[in-house]
């Protein structure tokens, strides 16, 4: 390859970088979502302090984290739905007691089947501010390099405060070689970005579908892998407990 020839390709190389790169300088670390724009997202509580998220899979059905709960006590937590901003008292929003949990073999040590299905105490009452997240079938896959959207409210930075009102992140689903088969994984490609604390149980949402659910990340917040339990492992079963008679 001529000398010409090789400048000619870097510089069509380093065009190509900043063309791909350009659109996500806006969503590094998230931005701010709009009111009703997640009307699916939970925020989990103890005694009014949000410390994990979820999805609404049904009207009396979240789906969450089975590690957000496990050094809590869910007697006393509670579940909110159609929150926006953590610091006002919102008329929209609905507020639950938990009812039942259902996990499915969560393994700590291993983080492996990290999901959990809280049944509310009574029926959500769906509205344009709070709404259901349809879910994978069994066993289905998502692609690595599919773009999916994860929010929260959780914190901005390592050891950071919670986020007023949540965050959507656009993230990129990584090779198989960089994850693991119980795990759908996620990446911020050419900037720091990612779920942190106050995130875990927040559905990773990939073409309108819950894929994923917050599980762990491997290093500190926005510079790692983050790990969500793949939720169309659990399907069959969540549809088990969803279709149990009262």
């Amino acid at each position: 390859m001529t000398a010409l020839r090789l400048l000619a390709v870097l510089a069509s190389l380093l065009a190509t970088s900043r063309a791909g790169s350009a659109p996500l300088v806006d969503i590094v670390g998230g931005r701010k979502a709009r009111p009703q724009e997640l009307p699916f997202l939970a925020s989990i509580q103890n005694q009014g302090r949000h410390f994990c998220g979820g999805a609404l899979i049904h009207p009396k059905f979240v789906l969450t984290a089975a590690s957000c709960f496990q050094s809590r006590n869910t007697g006393i937590a509670t579940v909110v739905l159609g929150a926006y901003d953590l610091r006002r008292r919102e008329r929209a929003r609905q507020t639950f007691f938990i009812r039942s949990v259902s996990e499915n073999g969560y393994d700590p040590q291993q983080k492996l089947n990290d999901v959990l299905l809280l049944q509310l105490d009574r029926q959500a009452n769906l509205n344009s501010g709070v709404a259901l997240v349809p879910l994978p079938e069994q066993n289905a896959t998502v692609e690595a390099g599919t773009r999916c959207q994860v929010a929260g409210w959780g914190a901005q930075r390592h050891r950071g405060r919670l986020s007023r009102v949540p965050r959507v992140l656009n993230v990129t689903v990584t090779p198989a070689n960089q994850c693991r088969p119980n795990n759908v994984c996620t990446g911020v490609l050419t900037r720091r970005g990612g779920i942190c604390q106050g995130d875990g149980g927040t559905p990773l949402v990939c073409n309108g579908l819950a894929h994923g659910v917050a599980s762990w990340s491997r290093g500190p917040c926005g510079r790692g892998t983050d790990f969500f339990a793949r939720v169309a492992l659990f399907r069959n079963w969540i549809d088990s407990v969803i279709n149990q008679p009262a």
